[in-house]
């Protein structure tokens, strides 16, 4: 209890900045003590004065990345939220020291590189680092990087590369463009990519689209592949088991290929029964144990209405609304 009543606070700290949309807030909690930080730096403040294991909740608006040096978890507003949070800068390192005894995470989050689009979020050192319900322009690794079990979850990512000998999970992910290694593991995603290729990949009750370049190491299982042309990707390479190919207009309800942050990637009715992962529900991003949503899972303010004067005893009306995903 008393660990979500200091949630509530920092939610309500943080949602004071959300609402006027002028102040940039960043709380770091550490036990039972909040701090505040504001200003397109906050972030950088807080984690300055951070210790492996505390919390930093971001208010909505546009703060400057910084690279991530402990253990700690990051939250924002959330990614389709009329004010998200959003971090931006030239890159975004994540080296955490081996004996560092946390793991670092960060959730509802928008991340977009306005410097050299080579860089983005790049993960160098770490163990078990998660992104949950996070939106990454480009997710990258350095050829000495040592990350292990790197988790992303209800994330869409425009672009994967470099991820070649590294250790990584996506679980109920859009991702627009990729180039992976032998480790990774792609569970209810959808894949969209012709240019770039996933080698030596595992895919499961995923919908991959275009004439992606599957290596012959690949493995696949309860996959549909979409695209306009009938290359049928399954049978010329990799070993995939109960597969099958199919158009746009049989899949999806209305998404053609044509991305946009609006679009839910939603399966026709009867593709939901018809189109269904090994574990008897629908492939791609809702079906699985984790279906899409990108509503944040921690406790967020949703209204925050103060009375513009107090009553004749001195009491001030507030009317606070805290909403999380289920």
């Amino acid at each position: 209890m008393k660990k979500l009543f200091l949630s509530l606070v920092a939610a309500i700290v943080a949602a004071t900045a959300t609402y006027a949309q002028s102040t940039l807030v960043a709380t770091l909690t550490h036990g039972e003590t909040i701090k505040m930080y504001t200003g397109s730096n906050a972030l950088f403040n807080a984690h300055n004065a951070a210790v492996s294991g505390d919390i930093i909740n971001l208010s909505g608006g546009t703060f400057n990345a910084t690279t991530i040096t402990k253990g700690i978890t990051i939250r924002g507003t959330g990614i389709d939220e009329p004010h998200p949070t959003v971090l931006s800068s030239s890159n975004f390192w994540i080296n955490i020291p081996e004996d560092d005894p946390n793991p670092f995470s960060m959730e509802g989050v928008r991340y977009y590189n306005i410097g050299n689009y080579s860089d983005g979020v790049v993960l160098y050192n770490a163990k078990n680092p998660t992104f949950i319900k996070c939106q990454i322009n480009k997710f990258s690794s350095s050829s000495s990087s040592n990350f292990e079990n790197a988790t992303f979850i209800n994330c869409k990512i425009d672009q994967i590369t470099g991820v070649s000998s590294c250790s990584a999970n996506f679980i109920n992910c859009f991702i627009r463009s990729g180039e992976v290694g032998f480790k990774s593991s792609f569970v209810n995603c959808i894949l969209r990519s012709s240019s770039y290729s996933y080698g030596k990949a595992q895919f499961i009750n995923c919908i991959i689209e275009g004439t992606t370049t599957i290596n012959s190491s690949n493995k696949g299982f309860n996959c549909v592949q979409v695209a306009s042309s009938e290359k049928n990707i399954f049978t010329s390479t990799g070993t995939f088991v109960d597969c099958s190919t199919t158009t746009y207009s049989t899949l999806f309800k209305d998404y053609t290929g044509t991305y946009s942050d609006d679009q839910t990637f939603e399966l026709t009715d009867e593709a939901k029964t018809t189109f269904l992962g090994a574990d008897g529900t629908q492939v791609g991003l809702y079906g699985g144990m984790l279906p899409y949503n990108s509503t944040p899972s921690y406790p967020r303010i949703t209204k925050f209405d103060v009375a513009k004067k107090a009553t004749a005893d001195g009491k001030l009306s507030v009317d606070i609304e805290v909403s999380a995903a289920q």
